[in-house]
């Protein structure tokens, strides 16, 4: 599926929820800040996230909707966004933040899955 084709899915809710994992998530925040633009595309990946969930609400979600995990991850792409022509292209120069557990270099797992964690944003609770 084209970078195009997958943004407009996602958006419209059509993307198969047993494909919206971690590597769908920086996909789709990748393609909504090289579309829109650092602060207009952060809330539309907080928008849509919280929109696809709520089209999805059948499904069984482990966490939902999470505004540290979602934070830490917008700004991680942000950072680390070049003029690619391509998502694949991102990724293979940034593989390293494709596994989900990168998030726990800068945070204990009993902060990140914390209630207010899931509510409010929370700075790095670990020194890197």
């Amino acid at each position: 599926m084209t970078d195009i084709d997958f943004l407009t899915s996602f958006e419209n809710c059509n993307l198969p929820w047993d494909e919206w994992n971690h590597l769908s998530h920086l996909r789709m925040a990748y393609l909504s800040l090289e579309k829109y633009g650092n602060k207009k595309g952060s809330q539309a990946i907080i928008t849509g996230i919280k929109k696809y969930n709520n089209f999805h609400s059948d499904k069984k979600m482990t966490i939902g909707y999470h505004q540290t995990i979602t934070l830490f991850w917008i700004n991680t792409v942000k950072l680390r966004m070049r003029k690619f022509d391509s998502f694949s292209k991102f990724k293979i120069n940034n593989n390293d933040i494709f596994d989900f557990s990168y998030i726990f270099d800068f945070y204990e797992k009993e902060v990140l899955y914390s209630d207010k964690a899931k509510i409010e944003f929370l700075k790095p609770s670990k020194e890197k």
